[in-house]
C-alpha cells in the first residue's frame, strides 16, 4: 500500500479494457448496488444493505498522468479517501503523491466520485498534504451528495470495517484482476490488533488492525460498528494494516483551516 499501484495502459488500449460503471444518483438513495461489493467476513443482509450506503461517504480517488517524454502513455494512481465536508476529503499522500510533484511538460488529472456515481467525477486541488504522516487534504469542484463521516476513537479488540478500491476506476475504466474479476470495491470485517502502535519505527500517531488489505485501498476508513471513522489506512508492515487515528486525521484538518501567518519584517528581520 505504501508504495502507489501505477498501471500503464496506452490509448488505444483503453476501450478494449473499458467496462460499463454503475449509473444512478448520488447519496443514500444512490447508494452502490451490494453485487458490486466484495464482502470479506460474515455480513447478514441487513448489513450488506447498510454498507453498501455507507460506501458511497468514502470516494474514490483517480489520478491520471502523461509524462512530457512517453506523450503516448497514461499513468494511472487510485485510491481511496473519506469525505468529511460535501465538498472535501482526506486521502493518503502516496495516492496523489505523483500529481502533487508533476514535473515541467507533465500533465495530470485529479478526480473524486463516490462509489454508487462513479461515472459522475469531480475534479479536485489539493489543499495541504503532510508526506510523513501520508496525509492529503483535497477541495472538490462542487459537493458530494453523500453524508461526510464522523470521528470516533478505535479501541484494542473492538470490530472494526474497512472500506476501499483494490482496482482503477478511471471514468468508465475498471482494470480487472484475478482476485475480484467482477468487483471493485472491497468491505471487510476486522478487529483492531493495537489502537496505538508503537512497533513501526518513526511513526506515531497510528494503530493496526489484524488485516492486510489491497493497493488501491490506501486512503480508506477504518468503521466501528456506528460507522464512524476511528482511522485511515496507509501502509501494510508485518502482515498487519496500519491506520492513521482519528485524533491525528482531525488535528491535520483543523490545522488545514488555520490561515497561513504572513511573516513580518522588523529592522531587517524575518519574525515569525
Amino acid at each position: 500500500m505504501q508504495k502507489s499501484w501505477k498501471r500503464m495502459l496506452r490509448y488505444g488500449l483503453t476501450s478494449m479494457l473499458a467496462i460499463t460503471m454503475l449509473a444512478g444518483s448520488t447519496g443514500l438513495a444512490g447508494a452502490q448496488a451490494e453485487q458490486t461489493i466484495h464482502f470479506t467476513g460474515y455480513f447478514d443482509k441487513s448489513l450488506r444493505a447498510q454498507m453498501a450506503t455507507t460506501a458511497d461517504s468514502f470516494p474514490v480517488v483517480n489520478v491520471r498522468l502523461v509524462k512530457a517524454n512517453e506523450p503516448d502513455m497514461v499513468y494511472y494512481d487510485v485510491g481511496t479517501s473519506i469525505l468529511i465536508s460535501k465538498d472535501e476529503v482526506l486521502t493518503n499522500y502516496h495516492v496523489v503523491q505523483e500529481f502533487a510533484e508533476l514535473s515541467g511538460g507533465d500533465k495530470g488529472t485529479l478526480t473524486v466520485a463516490s462509489p454508487g456515481a462513479l461515472n459522475q467525477a469531480v475534479k479536485a486541488k489539493i489543499v495541504k498534504t503532510d508526506s510523513v504522516t501520508d496525509m492529503a487534504l483535497l477541495k472538490l469542484d462542487k459537493p458530494i451528495d453523500a453524508e461526510p463521516v464522523k470521528f470516533a476513537d478505535a479501541r484494542d479488540n473492538q470490530v472494526v470495517y474497512t472500506i476501499g478500491f483494490p482496482k482503477n476506476p478511471s471514468g468508465d475504466l475498471v482494470i480487472l484482476d484475478d482476485d475480484f474479476p467482477s468487483t471493485y470495491n472491497t468491505i471487510a470485517k476486522s478487529r483492531v490488533f493495537s489502537a496505538l502502535a508503537s512497533e513501526v519505527p518513526g511513526k506515531v500517531g497510528i494503530g493496526s488492525i489484524v488485516k492486510a488489505m489491497a493497493q488501491g485501498n490506501s486512503g480508506g476508513p477504518v468503521l466501528d460498528q456506528n460507522k464512524q471513522v476511528i482511522g485511515m489506512m496507509t501502509f501494510v508492515y508485518g502482515g498487519r494494516t496500519y491506520f492513521i487515528s482519528s485524533k491525528t486525521l482531525q488535528t491535520f484538518v483543523k490545522e488545514a483551516a488555520v490561515p497561513a501567518k504572513k511573516p513580518v519584517v522588523v529592522a531587517g528581520k524575518v519574525a515569525n
